[in-house]
């Protein structure tokens, strides 16, 4: 199929577009999309226009340009695939991260539960919902998602796996990678409900034995929160110092600790990766004012 010069014209104005903030912090801080040197997104948009029934390439087309941050792109074709593909779990799974990644919470509970009720036991799924609803400040149903999945764990990954991709990963039969990312939210969900016996118990299935190679960051707090690390033992590295950071300062947070809680949250917002999930923790606390100094009697 060959395209006219106008169709590959059209193809190209996102790039143009994508100058416009991506999102804003609660303070108001602007957050903007990366260049797309290597026309990452043009060649998707291209082997979407040959064939653009396929879900497959518009679940592409909508992925390339989240890895540029650029979201507001990517948003409408989650949305034209939640219509044209109306069963697919990975358009509301993903178009609910993007709204994560926007700040836009309800948005994201709505789509991830979605996505909950075609695919119930996908890890992926149960992870951002619940991250969805730590970040809006609901800390109970947080808590409840993650240890849903966590129980489910222990069980042997089914034969069959109702509405989920073949390559997706369930609830069950976690691995460690896994297990301490979900640990590690589930932990911060229960200390911030004000439950500290429960994030306790998460604790006994993290040991210094676990096989972790993708989420060294959770993996190193989750000692830190067990006794089994100190603090200094646990500096972040450049691409992981939001998600260190916020472990940090929560740690602090929830001991009383406040100054040097702030101090780990400010240092989480302080960098460029304004689409981490530390980041947007960080920054959902300091919005609503958990770092303001007392006023003056």
């Amino acid at each position: 199929m060959r395209l006219s010069p106008r169709v590959l014209a059209c193809l190209a104005l996102p790039a143009i577009w994508a100058q416009a903030p991506e999102a804003f912090s609660p303070s108001g801080k602007a957050f903007s999309a990366l260049p797309d040197k290597s026309n990452t997104v043009l060649a998707a948009d291209l082997a979407l226009a040959k064939d653009p029934a396929s879900a497959d390439l518009l679940l592409a087309a909508a992925r390339a340009r989240d890895a540029l941050l650029r979201f507001s792109e990517s948003l409408p074709l989650y949305t034209r695939g939640m219509d044209e593909h109306p069963g697919d779990v990975r358009f509301p799974r993903y178009r609910g991260h993007r709204f994560i990644s926007t700040r836009k919470f309800d948005f994201a509970i709505a789509d991830l539960k979605r996505a909950a009720e075609i695919a119930p036991v996908s890890f992926d799924v149960s992870y951002h919902l619940g991250l969805a609803y730590y970040l809006r400040g609901d800390y109970n149903h947080a808590a409840r998602e993650y240890q849903r999945c966590l129980t489910l764990a222990a069980q042997p990954k089914p034969q069959f796996m109702r509405g989920m991709p073949a390559d997706w990963r369930p609830c069950q039969g976690l691995d460690d990678n896994a297990r301490v990312a979900i640990t590690e939210w589930a932990w911060r969900a229960y200390r911030r409900a004000g439950k500290p016996e429960e994030a306790e118990k998460l604790l006994a299935t993290i040991t210094e034995a676990m096989k972790v190679t993708d989420n060294q960051s959770y993996y190193r707090t989750l000692l830190l929160y067990k006794g089994l690390r100190p603090e200094v033992d646990i500096p972040p590295d450049a691409n992981a110092v939001a998600t260190v950071s916020y472990g940090l300062g929560l740690w602090h947070w929830v001991a009383g600790r406040k100054d040097q809680a702030c101090a780990a949250w400010q240092r989480a917002v302080s960098g460029e990766n304004w689409s981490a999930f530390g980041f947007i923790a960080a920054e959902a606390d300091l919005g609503r004012g958990l770092c303001k100094p007392a006023k003056k009697r």
